[in-house]
């Protein structure tokens, strides 16, 4: 054990002296994975020997005394609003469940408004948009949160372009995560912007999840809905046809394979899923093409026929209609978006 420690010090102490100081605010009433999840990446963070850079994160408390998570959990921050806190490279806040007494709290939201600004980069978990909304910091920005919240959201902030089905949500310095797993995907994108790929790589193998969750992918995925279906016919079904994408997935087909008539299928399938089956069929192909442009050099023709759409015309009316922008358009938006993180990395770096 004492050479395992030595070898990490000896690990840490070979890097960079570059050190990014994180504040993490956790009202009372916020879930417990909206401050720990992003808390444990950047540790995971800082164990990875891919990394040029260290991270410091202080668990800030809205007042004295401990936090109380919505599980009931109790845990004591480092720090506690007020003027005595240090300056922050990045500022997140978590959301509590109870978002209406949150905004509320004047003292955290002037000390965001006076901190934010000297931050390179604030950002919300969940329903923490409420509180960077009520300082000012979303007007006119697009913004996302936890798609229970998404309508109050924008009728409480009007100035607000509220992204009611995505992920996280990049506008200029500021990052909004829909709560939750997907705080952890955001902080995946800030680890993977400061340090790099490989170090990001090394945080979600350590974690066990999934590296690449884009911040524009839906909060609720198609392939997730394939999962709730309770009648076992349609799930073997849909089942199927997400491991088939490339193949004849009309309702006579899913209708053999469930072993129904195809009236009766599409009946039930309605039922349990609230859409035809062909609007479904379209969303999954949709979602596994789009991450295929986002994360490999396929061409566009290559993935409309790996994803089942055939040829490039008929996946780029699939797109328009589900995602209102073109596949090119798409994948020339993430490589732009991922070109600006890196030039910003470099110049962190000062390279």
């Amino acid at each position: 054990m004492r050479r395992l420690w030595r070898d990490e010090l000896q690990t840490i102490s070979n890097r960079s002296n570059r050190i990014l100081r994180i504040g993490i605010v956790a009202p009372s009433g916020a879930q417990a994975l909206d401050f720990m999840g992003p808390i444990d990446a950047f540790h995971e963070a800082n164990r990875s020997s891919e990394s040029a850079s260290r991270y410091e994160v202080d668990l800030i408390g809205v007042r004295a005394g401990p936090i109380v998570s919505s599980s009931g959990t109790r845990l004591l921050p480092d720090k506690v609003i007020g003027s005595d806190l240090n300056l922050y490279d990045t500022i997140l806040v978590a959301g509590s469940l109870d978002y209406q007494t949150t905004v509320c709290e004047q003292g955290l939201v002037d000390w965001l408004a006076t901190a934010a600004p000297m931050a390179r980069r604030v950002g919300s978990i969940s329903n923490g948009a409420f509180v960077l909304a009520a300082a000012g910091l979303l007007d006119g920005r697009r913004a996302a949160t936890h798609w229970q919240a998404a309508k109050q959201l924008s009728a409480m902030f009007p100035k607000i372009r509220v992204e009611p089905d995505c992920l996280f949500v990049r506008d200029g310095p500021v990052y909004t995560a829909a709560g939750v797993t997907a705080g952890i995907d955001l902080c995946l994108h800030l680890i993977e912007s400061d340090c790099g790929h490989a170090t990001s790589l090394d945080v979600a193998r350590m974690m066990v999840i999934f590296l690449r969750r884009s911040g524009g992918q839906p909060q609720i995925s198609a392939f997730l809905k394939a999962q709730s279906a309770s009648n076992t016919k349609i799930a073997d079904a849909m089942e199927w046809a997400l491991e088939n994408l490339h193949a004849d997935l009309s309702v006579d087909e899913l209708a053999k394979r469930a072993a129904m008539s195809p009236r009766n299928f599409s009946r039930a399938f309605q039922f349990e899923l609230r859409m035809t089956p062909g609007r479904y069929i379209e969303q999954v192909r949709v979602e596994a093409a789009r991450l295929l442009l986002e994360t490999t050099s396929l061409s566009i023709q290559q993935i409309a026929y790996h994803t089942g759409f055939i040829i490039p015309g008929n996946m780029r009316r699939a797109f328009v209609r589900v995602l209102q922008i073109s596949p090119g358009d798409f994948r020339q938006r993430s490589r732009s978006q991922s070109a600006i993180d890196a030039s910003q990395q470099k110049a962190m770096l000062g390279i």
